[in-house]
């Protein structure tokens, strides 16, 4: 079993290095990539990305696109593809994506408190979060933020 969590894991790093310079040349960004094998079926679902949104056809067109590269990536004649957003209120799962997400509100629970902090991403750099809240430019050491999740409620008013 470890030895195939390892082996999915050189995949999802062989399928973003290989699939992140494609989708950032259309303007899109790769947050996520979770590779499993199901009865020798290679499931590949990608988690995708833009400050405008991503369309139903965004979503073709990215399809469209990747599977002829997957289908060589991976050298299987089973493999299904699944493209989609990270939804409006997705759960932060690495450092990155606070720079992925760029613009967009986020709550954050820090490893001190109990209490959710709403704030608008200004910039992270893997090592620090810095959000506008009520107007200011407040930083947090990453080590600090516990949890992090989109906060849909803020983008609509």
């Amino acid at each position: 079993m470890a030895e195939q969590e390892g082996y999915l894991k050189d995949i999802d790093s062989r399928i973003i290095e290989d699939l992140e310079p494609v989708l950032k040349a259309m303007g899109i960004a790769l947050v996520e990539c979770n590779v499993a094998i199901v009865k020798q079926v290679y499931n590949i679902r990608l988690v995708i990305f833009r400050a405008e949104g991503i369309s139903l056809k965004d979503c073709e067109d990215v399809h469209k696109i990747i599977k002829p590269r997957l289908d060589l990536l991976i050298d299987s004649r089973d493999l299904s593809l699944e493209i989609t957003s990270p939804g409006i209120d997705r759960r932060i799962k690495s450092s990155r994506e606070y720079d992925i997400f760029k613009g967009k509100f986020v709550k954050i629970l820090l490893e001190s408190s109990n209490d959710w902090i709403s704030g608008k991403i200004v910039e992270s750099d893997g090592v620090t979060l810095v959000l506008i809240i009520d107007d200011k430019k407040v930083s947090y050491s990453l080590d600090q933020v516990r949890k992090g999740k989109l906060d849909y409620t803020m983008e609509a008013r």
